[in-house]
């Protein structure tokens, strides 16, 4: 499903700019699903299955608690409160990203699939630089924007600049019909603010594909494949290209020079990344006894 508009937070309401300043300060620690993202990409839980600030984990739980973190922004936490419904969230996590990108890849391959999932974001300040993207497109999300991100898709995220990108991420989990009744306030504007928001971009033809391919080769390596991951994913951001296709240029750039290490370092990593890992599985991009 395409990501979509859902809504608009009126959040001249909140003096958001010391909250964010906080969350700015706080010191990056490892994190699940560090692997997805390039640059400094920050995730902090605010609310979570066990309330410890330090737990990254996704999972299914009954309870969505508050965190130190929630504690430490008063008005991040009025606006989550004031906004949704808690019946079905289930982790809220303010997300940073600066100077860099999180991968093409999908979320909730390794959960149940009786289960519906649903990802709302929030954006907390506006950025230029900064855009989003899934299956149907490239987009930006602007301030007080509720969206949508259908994350069981291939979607990625890039930040081009050096300024502030502060989201909230909400995932919530129902068994059967998705209804968003049960996750807006009656305070949330369902009224769509933007009916276009997909971003133009450059035509590829097969021939400068070929060519993509053809470089590739030249220069892949053990040595070169994580920075050639992060570059041939931003092509998508710039070209009207499907989002994941890097990895089949890359898969075909190493069975071009018939590197039979590569070839399989990068169908696993395809493979983890859009189609199948389990619960707590890690995948080190440079790890290369995987």
């Amino acid at each position: 499903m395409a990501s979509r508009i859902l809504g608009q937070i009126d959040i001249s309401r909140y003096d958001l700019a010391k909250d964010i300043k906080i969350l700015n300060s706080i010191t990056k620690l490892p994190e699940e699903y560090d692997e997805f993202g390039q640059g400094y990409w920050k995730n902090l839980s605010i609310y979570n299955a066990s309330g410890r600030a330090e737990d990254s984990q996704f999972r299914k739980s009954d309870e969505c608690l508050r965190t130190e973190y929630a504690s430490k922004c008063p008005e991040i936490q009025r606006l989550v409160e004031d906004n949704f419904k808690f019946t079905h969230l289930k982790m809220v996590r303010a997300r940073s990203l600066v100077d860099g990108m999180v991968i093409p890849h999908r979320d909730f391959v390794e959960l149940e699939k009786s289960t519906t999932y649903f990802r709302a974001f929030v954006a907390l300040e506006t950025n230029n630089e900064s855009f989003h993207s899934d299956e149907f497109g490239v987009f930006q999300m602007k301030a007080g924007e509720v969206w949508f991100l259908d994350a069981g898709i291939n979607h990625a995220a890039v930040n081009f600049g050096l300024g502030s990108r502060m989201f909230l991420c909400l995932d919530f989990m129902f068994e059967g019909k998705l209804n968003t009744n049960n996750i807006f306030a009656e305070c949330v504007s369902t009224t769509t603010h933007r009916n276009s928001f997909y971003v133009d971009r450059k035509p590829l033809d097969e021939r400068a594909i070929e060519l993509i391919i053809n470089s590739t080769a030249g220069i892949l390596n053990r040595h070169t494949f994580k920075d050639i991951v992060f570059a041939l994913s931003k092509y998508h951001f710039l070209y009207d290209i499907p989002v994941a296709c890097c990895y089949d240029w890359i898969i075909a750039s190493a069975e071009m020079i018939s590197d039979n290490e590569i070839i399989r370092k990068a169908k696993s990593m395809q493979k983890y990344l859009i189609e199948k890992r389990d619960i707590g599985e890690r995948y080190v991009i440079n790890d290369w006894q995987v």
